[in-house]
């Protein structure tokens, strides 16, 4: 049977589709690109804010349609909105034959094989106690670069935030599991990328070992030998230690960019939203990452709107982002999440002033991304090649280029390149938020 993949969200929901594809692969489906060509399509989906939560309802009565058509015969949902749902939602759509949760995806063939019999089912127990989400893989990124999960879950309980109740506590994947799957990516898959993803990276092995053991993970994974960037996502700024940022400055590996969340700036805003630290924090995080590292590029995630957040604190994170001048940003309104401590919180603010405030602050970030691009150019870097989009056009990234969240880099080469593979660009221009680079040895041949 043909079996089709729509993979919603964040890259660590990719990793788990990537679980599920090779798990069915292995008992003999053969899994498709094309849905219009799939028997079955599971749906891993979103269901961190509204918005993930609508597209994902959006993608099952979608291929609902194709299902009444009679191109596709079953439906099965997974993944967040699933886990947090479960019965409601299958009881709500119709077109779903099961249900199926982040602790029960792991059974997926035998899930896949009930729903052929017959059976229609919610499978949505509660998150595992320990780091289970583990196995083979199909990879779906682009050649050369591949996500590593190395935590589950997570122990933050910031106040807006309804992972935890999805997704259970942090749960860290061995040092040992983390050692075997990267040399396999490395060795088998000639993977050259990892990037490191978890809820909070920062808090690897907190549950394992007492303490962050990030520092470990990242000293591991530097005496793989092929592999040449190592990319961290998703720091949480109060767990960012001098070990950490010690490992950050000496391993050659570990490429000059991080991904920091930060939230916000205002003090009572950090306050409400139980981030365990202050402003000053955020400060003197950044000074120390940026004393120890040179070239830093630095990414994060900011939330307006928040319950209580006057237009001084809204000005207080304007002017952060202003002087702080992060490479990429990326910013979201707050939407209240049920079974949160936020949900009921004081001083709603309107979707109106929410909208305004992302609206200004996104014109501010667009012209630090733009700045920021336009002081790479006439240098040379090195750029992973992912795809070939026209004869003499590829598209890659470059180290301050995190894949799928910020720009990337066109190529312009007269000769093949290999995908998966680094050449060495030069610079050249600014487009929106990409960048323009021709083959080092073709610099001449750049059409402006």
């Amino acid at each position: 049977m043909n079996i089709g993949f729509i993979s919603l969200g964040c890259s660590k929901n990719r990793v788990d589709t990537e679980i599920m594809m090779a798990i069915l692969k292995r008992a003999g489906y053969k899994i498709v690109n094309r849905i219009e060509k799939a028997e079955l399509v599971i749906i891993n989906t979103c269901g961190f804010i509204n918005d993930a939560k609508e597209e994902a309802i959006d993608t099952i009565i979608e291929i609902g349609h194709l299902k009444e058509a009679g191109i596709v015969n079953y439906i099965i949902a997974t993944g967040c909105l699933a886990q947090r749902y479960g019965k409601e939602l299958l009881e709500e759509m119709p077109e779903l034959d099961a249900v199926v949760g982040i602790s029960s995806f792991m059974n997926i063939d035998r899930i896949v094989e009930m729903v052929v019999k017959g059976e229609r089912l919610a499978e949505t127990p509660p998150p595992p106690m320990f780091f289970v989400e583990k196995g083979e893989r199909i990879l779906t990124t682009p050649p050369g670069s591949a996500y590593l999960k190395i935590t589950e879950g997570c122990n933050n309980r910031c106040s807006y935030c309804a992972i935890p109740l999805i997704r259970g506590n942090l749960r860290s994947k061995s040092l040992d599991d983390i050692a075997k799957e990267a040399s396999f990516l490395v060795e088998k898959e000639k993977i050259k990328e990892l990037v490191l993803v978890g809820q909070d990276t920062a808090a690897y092995g907190m549950d394992l070992y007492g303490k962050s053991m990030l520092p470990d993970v990242l000293q591991i994974l530097s005496e793989i030998d092929c592999l040449e960037w190592i990319r961290i996502m998703y720091l949480h700024p109060n767990h960012i230690s001098d070990e950490i940022i010690e490992k950050v400055a000496l391993l050659e590996k570990v490429v000059p960019y991080l991904d920091i969340p930060i939230q916000h700036f205002a003090d009572d805003v950090l306050k409400r939203m139980n981030r365990k630290h202050n402003g000053e924090h955020l400060k003197k995080v950044i000074t120390r990452l940026r004393e120890a590292k040179y070239n830093l590029v630095l990414r994060t995630t900011v939330m307006v709107g928040f319950p209580g957040e006057t237009e001084e604190d809204f000005k207080k994170l304007y002017n952060f982002i202003e002087e702080t001048e992060f490479d990429w940003l990326g910013c979201f309104a707050f939407n209240p999440e049920e079974g949160t401590a936020a949900y009921n919180m004081s001083g709603q603010i309107d979707d109106e002033t929410k909208q305004e405030r992302l609206s200004e602050l996104m014109k501010l970030q667009k012209k630090i991304t733009r700045r920021k691009n336009i002081g790479r150019l006439n240098k040379v870097e090195n750029i992973l090649i992912s795809s070939q989009i026209d004869k003499n056009l590829y598209l890659g990234r470059g180290y301050f280029q995190a894949p799928e969240v910020d720009g990337v880099t066109l190529v312009r080469s007269e000769k093949p390149l290999s995908k998966g593979e680094f050449t060495k660009v030069l610079l050249k221009g600014v487009r929106e938020y990409d960048i323009i680079g021709v083959v080092v040895a073709e610099e001449d041949q750049y059409i402006s």
